[in-house]
């Protein structure tokens, strides 16, 4: 793809929000028929955390408890009873627990539900296990440990991200809660490696699942390897070690990744058959090359996360 579809790729995905509506927990409620939601439209690469002290708010006069006595960062969001993971991008959080459970064959393509709705809890359940306050130090700290993850895979070494000055680094956070690409651009292209440099790809592939008899007890599998932006060889019948062989060959892509980490679902290095994978909400073409998708179309922590959708 020419580098000018690959920008504006980019730039789609920094402008692509998601609506939400949001809804006090009934048990924490004082009243009968519940609070009013709380309804907004939030970047797909924001964090939902971000949003506590306005939720902390918003429904304080409706909680049963002092709201004066409970810590905004103590509250946490559940989707059919699931606790969300506060550190993932809220479009990744859609696309594994709303996306991928459609049918994505251009054939049945379905109206995926919109707005997400989600519950705020602002008391533990002492039945699930207790989450830790995503606190904005808390937060921050998370997004860049997984920056410099990505940036160790991207250049074999942590040396770009360290390099960067404490202002950078701050400025690395704020540009990605603010939405401001071109702020974010300038930092964040100074820790990719240049075309043909890049040492590993960050990538992370989701597979939900959600057994049918206790929806709260669905887990999320995270396939994490080493995958190289090219390949040595094109046999089709590569082996782990050719896969993981020299820096020359064919560009690596996302079907030849997918067919090595989960084969059983990736039969085929160039047709969905079983699975769909799917990206900022989106399919992706199995011929897509890795090292163009996350120079273009990673999450702003540097990653590349695909969703993996069960075909009906």
């Amino acid at each position: 793809m020419a580098d000018e579809a690959l920008q504006s790729l980019q730039r789609r995905v920094w402008q692509a929000r998601l609506p939400l509506e949001i809804r006090l927990a009934a048990s924490e409620c004082r009243t009968f028929d519940g609070a009013a939601p709380y309804l907004i439209a939030l970047p797909r690469l924001s964090y939902l955390p971000l949003l506590l002290p306005r939720l902390h708010a918003f429904f304080s006069d409706a909680l049963i408890a002092d709201s004066e006595t409970i810590n905004p960062y103590s509250g946490y969001f559940t989707f059919d009873n699931v606790p969300l993971k506060w550190h993932l991008p809220l479009g990744l959080l859609y696309d594994i627990y709303v996306a991928s459970t459609q049918d994505t064959r251009q054939d049945h393509l379905t109206v995926v539900p919109l707005p997400f709705k989600l519950t705020m809890h602002f008391t533990p359940d002492p039945e699930k296990p207790s989450m830790p306050n995503a606190s904005p130090v808390v937060l921050h700290d998370s997004f860049i440990n997984s920056v410099k993850e990505a940036d160790f895979l991207r250049s074999g070494t942590a040396k770009p991200i360290m390099t960067l000055s404490a202002q950078e680094s701050k400025a690395l956070w704020t540009s990605t809660q603010d939405c401001d690409l071109q702020t974010f651009s300038k930092i964040h292209n100074s820790l990719v490696p240049s075309p043909g440099q890049m040492r590993h790809i960050p990538l992370r592939v989701y597979l939900p699942s959600a057994p049918d008899e206790d929806p709260s007890k669905a887990q999320i599998r995270v396939l994490q390897s080493h995958i190289l932006p090219n390949i040595t060889g094109a046999n089709q019948n590569a082996s782990p070690a050719v896969l993981r062989g020299g820096a020359m060959g064919q560009p690596q892509t996302l079907g030849t990744a997918l067919h090595q980490l989960i084969p059983s679902l990736f039969p085929s290095r160039r047709t969905p058959i079983l699975a769909t994978p799917l990206l900022h909400g989106a399919p992706v073409p199995m011929s897509a090359q890795l090292e163009e998708l996350v120079r273009w179309g990673s999450y702003a922590d540097g990653w590349l996360s695909v969703v993996i959708s069960m075909r009906g």
